[in-house]
């Protein structure tokens, strides 16, 4: 197999490893990993997938993945591009489960931080002064040493356990159903649809290219993303349209054109099945946050 099911980040003498990478972009493939990870987005943007969840990402997002939550942070194609000086950049922390262990978890002081591992398995995103608390301290976790650096993932852990600001992001019922040709296979299919969910898809490129039928290859994708490929292709193309009709460059008709919709009345459908609004209402919506905040 070209590519492993899971890949391991810490070694056994070690407790928990902090990176921070800086690169063109972050990394483009599709993994998972026994450990818990937390992760900051300093500089970069893109769509984050974790588990059966796909979302946009930008600076400033933060994010709690439990151990072999399958997860991917995908730039934006202008990262790739041949003479882009864009850069990327993001503070992760890789912690064993052991330092949670089961026992440590029945006991009454660790009622939250129980609560936080069994929320985890289906990721996290956190929020408001949880992101800016935390952000800070992931920097200042650099220049401790020894068991100081264990005290302040500690108290890391011990903010997120009592946030309440927080979202979900993999669906109640998502489980990690992949084996080690799955991996190369559902990166090929992320690769080939954000290149090109602003066309049609063809479906038979896709499928051929892991050498399978369209028919074949709708019945491989559901059961490992938890949704057919038409509302996978749907959720990156509103993703996009988020984007843009915060930008506020292009009306609605050109969002819904650049997103790779045919027509506009398919675009708000798709829109509002997948955000629970209009794209005018959300527009109008972040509009008037913007304007509230100001």
């Amino acid at each position: 197999m070209r590519a492993p099911n899971i890949e391991k980040t810490l070694t056994p003498k070690e407790t928990f490893v902090f990176k921070d990478l800086t690169g063109s972009f972050f990394n483009p493939k599709w993994h998972f990993h026994p450990e818990f990870q937390i992760s900051y987005i300093v500089e970069g943007k893109g769509t984050r997938f974790v588990g059966d969840h796909v979302q946009t990402f930008e600076e400033g997002d933060l994010t709690l993945t439990g151990p072999n939550l399958p997860h991917l942070w995908r730039s934006d194609e202008i990262y790739f591009e041949k003479d882009s000086k864009l850069k990327t950049r993001g503070l992760v922390i890789y912690f064993d489960h052991e330092l949670l262990s089961n026992s440590l978890l029945e006991k009454e002081e660790f009622y939250n931080v129980n609560k936080l591992v069994e929320s985890c398995v289906r990721g996290m995103e956190f929020l408001g002064e949880t992101r800016t608390k935390i952000s800070k301290m992931m920097l200042e976790i650099v220049e401790e040493k020894g068991f100081r650096r264990i005290i302040k993932l500690l108290e890391i852990i011990d903010i997120l356990a009592n946030s309440e600001d927080y979202n979900l992001l993999a669906s109640p019922g998502y489980s990690n159903v992949f084996k080690g040709e799955d991996v190369e296979k559902m990166r090929m299919v992320y690769e080939y649809t954000m290149s090109h969910f602003k066309s049609k898809i063809a479906l038979d490129e896709i499928a051929g290219m892991l050498n399978m039928t369209a028919t074949s290859f709708c019945r491989y994708f559901k059961p490992r993303a938890n949704k057919t490929f038409s509302r996978f292709v749907n959720e990156i193309r509103v993703g996009h349209a988020r984007k843009l009709l915060l930008e506020d460059n292009f009306n609605i008709s050109q969002i819904s054109y650049e997103c790779g919709f045919v027509t506009l009345s398919n675009f708000n459908r798709q829109f509002k099945a997948i955000t629970k609004m209009s794209p005018h209402e959300y527009r109008k919506l972040f509009l008037n946050i913007q304007t509230s905040i100001v």
